[in-house]
């Protein structure tokens, strides 16, 4: 007679992919499919687990249970994210540009201090009078007061990533379930979005 059983490939005491053979019922069961530590599961799997489970193996005839992951490494893994992230916001809005940015807002900045006769003006202020993100040619005060606006708004995101990372990683790091600490990481999350939307990113 013939028989179907599932297989599960264990791998770290954890089943890590299942397959299905028709095999004839009496004797022992034939070698397990493909190379590896292949053992007989006693029925169906739920294969629908929770969020960084790993399917632990238990023993002949005992269905496989799911183990949640570790708290501590969740935890550890959400709060190191947090750094990638901000690091990705400066990625986007800066790149390697920092100090050519630092000197135009430093140019800037002295232009508007000199005004209305600055003696001299930088090219960081002219190009961006006439590069700029409207099309058309603007005055240097224009440029100057756009290069210090963008300027200020960065060093203001800069300080919000800051402030509210530290807030999130204390609320990840208090977190005593999976539950709360995805609520901490939902906050970071929405944070980001929120912030990206602000400075047009």
């Amino acid at each position: 007679m013939l028989v179907s059983r599932i297989y599960g490939l264990i791998v770290a005491g954890c089943v890590t992919q299942a397959t299905v053979r028709v095999e004839v019922e009496e004797g022992p069961p034939p070698p397990a499919p493909g190379g590896g530590d292949w053992r007989v599961l006693p029925g169906a799997i739920n294969w629908a687990a929770p969020h960084g489970a790993r399917l632990k193996w238990i023993d002949f005839g005992v269905m496989p249970e799911w183990e949640p992951p570790a708290l501590a490494g969740l935890q550890e893994a959400a709060i190191a994210k947090t750094y990638t992230d901000v690091d990705a916001v400066y990625d986007i809005a800066i790149g390697r540009r920092a100090v050519e940015y630092q000197l135009a807002e430093a140019a800037a900045r002295d232009y508007l201090v000199a005004m209305p006769a600055p003696a001299v003006v930088s090219e960081y202020i002219t190009a961006h009078a006439k590069n700029n993100p409207t099309g058309l040619q603007q005055t240097n005060e224009w440029a100057a007061r756009q290069i210090i606006e963008r300027a200020d708004a960065f060093r203001w995101a800069a300080l919000q990533m800051r402030s509210v990372r530290f807030a999130r990683q204390a609320d990840m790091r208090a977190a005593a379930t999976i539950e709360e600490l995805a609520a901490a990481v939902a906050k970071w999350e929405e944070f980001l979005t929120w912030l990206r939307s602000t400075l047009d990113l």
